[in-house]
């Protein structure tokens, strides 16, 4: 176990560190665009007149984010070392790269884009704050179906006496169509986009692009962590 946390601990830093990076490479600006919009917004409301004073500065608050980030990776890291050692031995005679890369690649599909194509991420200015509850209580449900499907579908897929090939197949059929009918049940986004497209849109892609980059990130890092030799003779066990 000792051995699982550790690889977990390591994967879930580089990909905390990846995605803090990418979010400051690609994703200040149109996070900052989004922020600047907001305060055009209540300047509106509040009047010309009323100055916003920021409590930290941008510099100080750009390192609290990032800081943020690589938590987040981290509990991402070991729960995917969970996971994934829960899962190994039920995935076959494959390597331990190809393992971490299957289950992180069901993982980003499950947990990030299926909550993403039902309710994307806006930007702080779009979203009225009575709907928070609501909007929270959707999402988390959605999220919730997603990863139940995937563990159900992949259990009943184990059982199917086909090839791997028909198995693959048979599986993404059922989870697409599993999916497709929780789309059609529930509500779409409570609170309409009134935002430009291109800030939108550009806030979205940040978002997205930054859980790949800690999703792949991630995968490749306990891969390779597993297939290491310093670390074979017991993470194989875990894995095998």
């Amino acid at each position: 176990m000792k051995t699982v946390l550790r690889n977990g601990l390591l994967s879930g830093l580089a990909g905390g560190v990846a995605l803090a990076t990418f979010m400051l490479l690609f994703g200040r600006g149109p996070i900052q665009d989004a922020l600047d919009y907001e305060e055009e917004l209540a300047h509106e409301v509040e009047g010309a007149g009323h100055a916003h004073e920021e409590l930290f500065s941008a510099g100080v608050q750009e390192l609290g984010g990032a800081i943020g980030l690589i938590v987040f990776g981290v509990a991402f890291g070991l729960i995917f070392a969970i996971v994934l050692t829960a899962l190994a031995p039920k995935l076959g005679s494959i390597t331990p790269m190809t393992a971490a890369l299957r289950v992180g690649a069901v993982g980003f599909i499950a947990i990030v884009v299926v909550p993403f194509l039902k309710y994307p991420a806006n930007p702080p200015a779009v979203g009225d704050p009575d709907t928070i509850n609501e909007r929270t209580i959707l999402y988390f449900l959605v999220l919730g179906v997603s990863v139940v499907a995937a563990y159900v579908v992949w259990q009943v897929v184990q059982q199917a006496n086909q090839p791997d090939v028909a198995k693959a197949w048979l599986g993404a059929g059922l989870y697409a169509m599993t999916i497709a009918v929780i789309f059609l049940v529930l509500p779409g986004p409570v609170d309409s986009v009134d935002a430009p497209a291109d800030l939108v849109w550009n806030f979205r892609l940040a978002s997205v692009g930054g859980l790949a980059v800690l999703w792949a990130t991630m995968a490749l890092t306990m891969g390779t962590l597993l297939t290491s030799r310093s670390v074979r003779p017991r993470a194989m066990e875990s894995v095998h």
